[in-house]
């Protein structure tokens, strides 16, 4: 079998999307951005690894050549997003590649949020495309508190830049992978979108609780600003997430969890589970 090509394999969900085709014995190559990235590429699982700029299509054609089909991750916030993905669906279809996997995001048509609609803009391409192609659109990380975990042990506060009472539907990274391999080497997949969401719906609020219940001390959660958000250690967000503070301020970011249970053959794993996992390992 040719490999599957994996884009953006060096970040979280790159890694656990080729460790997900490893744990089922699928050759899978990574494409990272720097040199210095092709280790954890493949470490994670990659059978080789090489670094292209998206931007350099003879480079990414390369790359993918003789690829069963393609993972694409695209730059998260990156603002020519869009515009990289469609370089990619391209290439893949000159190069005769016809399976192709987005990796999207819950809700991607939401007005309220550019980088939500960079990648309607990518999922737009790909419908126009040649190829067959399915869409993963994943909800908020579960793996995003564990910041805030860590916070809590010292602090007892959970605090996010938004409202506490809004709802999520934290999704556990490792099921998202899970499910990127099944659609990547399983057949019926084609032409479907799947909203990829946790079993329960969470306000932040809500979310404390379970941090309190896990770390057996009181835990309470707070607003605060973005400023401080941005001061403080755990924020690594870059310029722009502001409409997406403010959009989850008024309305949080919640899906449902049906179809990541249908291509799963079981519930997601639930926030209470991925935290006292993470708790274990440490």
């Amino acid at each position: 079998m040719n490999p599957i090509v994996v884009t953006g394999a060096a970040g979280m969900t790159g890694r656990a999307v080729l460790a997900a085709l490893a744990e089922r014995g699928v050759a899978a190559a990574g494409l990272v951005r720097r040199a210095e990235q092709i280790p954890l590429a493949v470490a994670a699982g990659a059978g080789r690894a090489v670094a292209v700029d998206l931007t350099d299509r003879a480079a990414l054609a390369d790359a993918i050549d003789g690829a069963a089909a393609i993972y694409h991750i695209p730059p998260n916030m990156h603002p020519a997003e869009h515009e990289l993905t469609r370089a990619v669906i391209e290439t893949a279809e000159r190069r005769g590649v016809t399976r192709f996997v987005l990796h999207s995001v819950l809700a991607p048509y939401l007005p309220e949020l550019p980088h939500h609609l960079r990648k309607a803009e990518s999922e737009r391409a790909l419908r126009r495309s040649s190829l067959v192609w399915t869409s993963l659109q994943p909800g908020w990380y579960a793996q995003n508190l564990l910041a805030q975990l860590l916070r809590a042990r010292g602090e007892g506060v959970v605090a996010m830049p938004y409202s506490v009472s809004t709802p999520f539907t934290p999704v556990d990274l490792a099921d998202v992978a899970q499910a990127a391999a099944i659609v990547l080497t399983e057949d019926g997949h084609g032409y479907a979108s799947y909203e990829l969401c946790g079993p329960d719906t969470l306000s932040t609020a809500e979310m404390a609780g379970i941090v309190g219940d896990l770390l057996g001390a009181p835990v309470r959660a707070e607003r605060e600003t973005v400023e401080r958000w941005r001061r403080s250690a755990q924020a690594r967000y870059p310029e722009g997430f502001e409409p997406m503070f403010a959009f989850y301020d008024r309305h949080g970011l919640a899906g449902n969890p049906r179809a990541l249970a249908m291509l799963l053959g079981r519930t997601p794993t639930d926030l209470r589970t991925v935290l006292a996992r993470h708790l274990g390992e440490g």
